[in-house]
């Protein structure tokens, strides 16, 4: 993965050497246990309350760090909702010198756009997940995609708001859409790249009944047993007439206790079924992007984008910082 910096070489060596030393002194601490180097203030501070409305972005890989396509969503987001604010939660260390020296550094001259730093072992005190998340980052084969899909239900679950994967574009503003909803990726299947959940009845009921559902069903061997297989499992428990009728795999939007259940259309366009496309396709002149509310980029982040292609058009449209300064890494 390309992580974005504003450097030469000199400093290049320089983070690269530090870096390794940080890695060999900590060699047997999981990095969401590391403290040393961070630079951002704590989500855990009693002062942090984000308002309901709030984005959030997660980043718990180890890197500390973000690459140019993550920060293209953040960026994306940020103008499509100036007036809503937009965190950042990483779960592991962020470095003064990461703030100053890579893209975080453009992001944060958009004024709707924060950075935080959440501990693992706190983070979810006071919510269904607290007993769960730590034992099962440790023995999970899968630590960084277990560990955002438990802590995106957890930050929902405090503060309400929307959820956003980082490889998630958006390309219209989600202003207007219902505070509860969630959006399949096929016919049947319910995916968590993005998630609105409020702080009202339905909201938490549903946030609970997922915590609920992954201290229950949690396989730290299997891959998808924390995400979108179990919000497809709450929503067959709450609503068992609604997903086994035909209407459910045909409407474009079904409702559930209070929950908005939309097509893929909106937000996994199918467009996007071979996202290889999305960065080697050259019919961008063909592309269509008033429809869909966001696209989601898989998880192609690493490859390299050709010119003139769909990834390109949307990133010119909707991260022209980011796409300025670093193109189509």
């Amino acid at each position: 993965m390309l992580y974005c910096r504003i450097t030469g070489i000199f400093t290049t060596i320089l983070s690269t050497l530090i870096l390794g030393l940080y890695v060999i002194i900590n060699l047997n601490t999981p990095c969401y246990l590391l403290n040393m180097g961070d630079w951002l203030p704590s989500a855990e501070d009693p002062g942090f309350a984000p308002a309901e409305r709030s984005i959030f972005f997660l980043e718990t890989s180890c890197a500390g760090a973000l690459s140019v396509r993550q920060a293209c969503a953040v960026e994306a987001a940020a103008r499509a909702h100036p007036q809503r604010q937009v965190y950042v939660l990483f779960s592991a260390p962020v470095s003064h010198y990461t703030l100053r020296t890579s893209c975080l550094a453009h992001l944060a001259r958009l004024t709707n756009v924060h950075f935080r730093r959440l501990h693992v072992a706190q983070y979810p005190k006071g919510t269904l997940a607290e007993t769960i998340l730590l034992e099962a980052l440790k023995q999970s084969s899968f630590p960084i995609e277990h560990s955002s899909d438990i802590l995106r239900i957890v930050t929902l679950r405090k503060w309400g708001g929307i959820y956003l994967d980082t490889n998630m574009i958006v390309t219209r503003s989600l202003e207007n859409l219902p505070l509860n909803f969630v959006a399949k990726e096929n016919a049947k299947r319910i995916a968590t790249g993005i998630l609105s959940f409020g702080k009202d009845a339905s909201g938490t009921n549903i946030t609970d009944a997922i915590m609920f559902n992954i201290q229950k069903l949690f396989d730290p061997k299997i891959r998808s047993s924390s995400g979108g297989s179990i919000l497809d499992y709450v929503i067959e428990e709450m609503c068992p007439e609604l997903t086994a009728s035909k209407s459910y795999a045909e409407n474009p939007i079904n409702h559930c206790k209070g929950v908005s259940i939309f097509d893929s259309q909106l937000f996994y366009s199918t467009y996007f079924s071979k996202s290889r496309e999305t960065f080697n396709s050259r019919d961008s002149e063909d592309f269509d992007m008033e429809r869909p509310y966001t696209y989601h980029m898989r998880n192609h982040v690493d490859m390299k984008t050709d010119k003139d292609t769909v990834y390109e058009t949307i990133a010119k449209n909707y991260c022209p910082n980011i796409h300025k300064v670093y193109g189509g890494q």
